[in-house]
């Protein structure tokens, strides 16, 4: 199905972000605010009342799909059949445009950065940027309902930092060709320490999880895998467990246990790293396109019959890949004047025109369905939910118990059950 979206216009924002019921932005004059995000979507639903329940599933509440619930609720035919006819009339009516100067005063301002930033992250109730000059962190604390109090943005990494990503209380610094560096989180009230020396020394681009391990990328098809060691965590033990994601019962206790190249990952794929144009990883799905135009998603395993694989059509083939993005069932792909989302083996254009950048959500809960793409004025917003739970070994729910996900404004009861269910990174499609 085709996704539903809006657009905030003439919002000139070079990067955006949704966490914690919020939408936070850096602006094109380098100062940083947030808006409500359910406010946004509330002024979305009041123009559409007809689609009220629809628009509050696929922009508020999209985790529900990957309940125990929502797998039985949407196990019954007519059900799914009636959300799918439900989604396509609203995919068709709404046309909804809302102007920046129209919500510009909810807007809260948290700060201003004094170079140019590369990428940004939040996560536990952290606000970190990777910017020209080097690696920025605001601690976030909650007030009331999605209002927050911002610690100011300091500068905790003096060198160019491109890429920033976080899980399971580790911190992966991508600092260019000066490597990769790491840090953990050890204390819910400072800033994180980074130390001097990096865990890779190897040039460093982007980063990818795999499981709770790491792959580094020196280039658009090269990686280094980088293994890390990881403790159960119970809540009482985990001083940021009311900050944290809900499914992390995990914490990674040190970083790069081992190093290897991609060769060992490859060997299982019966793939030469020499034919590979492009790759990045989600979880244990690996997508790699290759100098023949192939392009495949499929993960790290080796089986009797060969490796899991799922062939992606790619419109036009060999067109130089600049960033890229998983989400459940698919990918997004962005060329120098399109963007493309891969989903079910249907790819669906989502821009026609050179952007900023965009981002996917596939480790938020709440977001994981959600695309936002930054253009020159605009900022587009996407979901692409599409009612079909992804699938976990052994789908027995009634083992499973009762599921209940809540945002980082209130203590979560989610019990230590099934991190592949809430997660999804172990699954490839």
């Amino acid at each position: 199905m085709k996704p539903i979206y809006f657009e905030i216009r003439n919002i000139n924002a070079i990067d955006s972000y949704l966490y914690a019921g919020n939408l936070f932005v850096i602006f094109d004059d380098y100062h940083i605010g947030y808006v409500s995000f359910d406010y946004i979507i509330h002024l979305l639903r009041k123009v559409y009342p007809l689609y009220d329940n629809i628009l509050q599933w696929a922009f508020l509440h999209n985790d529900y799909t990957n309940t125990p619930s929502g797998r039985l609720l949407l196990g019954i035919d007519r059900v799914k059949n009636a959300l799918d006819e439900e989604w396509q009339n609203a995919q068709e009516d709404i046309d909804f445009v809302i102007d920046y100067n129209q919500i510009a005063s909810n807007f809260t301002n948290i700060g201003e950065l004094s170079s140019m930033p590369l990428d940004m992250r939040l996560y536990a109730m952290r606000m970190y940027i990777a910017c020209q000059n080097g690696l920025y962190e605001s601690i976030l604390t909650p007030l009331e309902k999605t209002k927050i109090s911002s610690a100011p943005i300091e500068k905790i990494f003096d060198s160019k930092v491109v890429a920033v990503n976080a899980k399971c209380g580790a911190i992966a610094i991508s600092a260019d060709k000066e490597g990769l560096f790491s840090s953990e989180l050890l204390d819910i009230d400072s800033n994180i320490q980074v130390p001097d020396r990096a865990l890779l020394s190897q040039p460093s681009y982007r980063s990818d999880w795999k499981d709770v391990d790491l792959l580094s990328y020196s280039g658009s098809n090269q990686f280094n895998y980088i293994r890390n060691e990881a403790e159960k965590t119970r809540k009482e033990q985990s001083y940021y467990y009311h900050m944290r994601k809900a499914h992390e019962f995990r914490r990674i206790t040190q970083m790069g246990i081992e190093v290897t190249d991609m060769s060992p990952l490859l060997e299982n794929l019966d793939i030469v790293d020499g034919d590979i144009d492009y790759c990045f990883n989600s979880g244990n799905s690996a997508f790699i396109r290759l100098k023949d135009g192939s392009f495949f998603v499929t993960d790290f395993s080796k089986r009797k019959n060969g490796p899991f694989r799922k062939d992606i059509t790619e419109p036009q083939k060999g067109r130089k890949i600049l960033s890229s993005g998983v989400i459940p069932n698919g990918c997004v792909l962005s060329y120098y004047d399109k963007t493309v989302m891969y989903k079910g083996n249907e790819s669906i254009e989502l821009s026609s025109d050179e952007i900023y950048g965009f981002r996917t959500y596939m480790n938020a809960i709440q977001y994981r369905s959600l695309i936002t793409i930054n253009h020159e004025h605009n900022l587009s917003i996407f979901s692409c939910e599409d009612f079909n739970p992804l699938p976990i070994n052994n789908d027995d729910l009634s083992s499973l118990g009762r599921v209940r996900y809540s945002n980082v404004f209130r203590r979560s009861n989610v019990p230590n059950i099934s991190d592949r269910l809430l997660s999804g990174d172990d699954l490839p499609f």
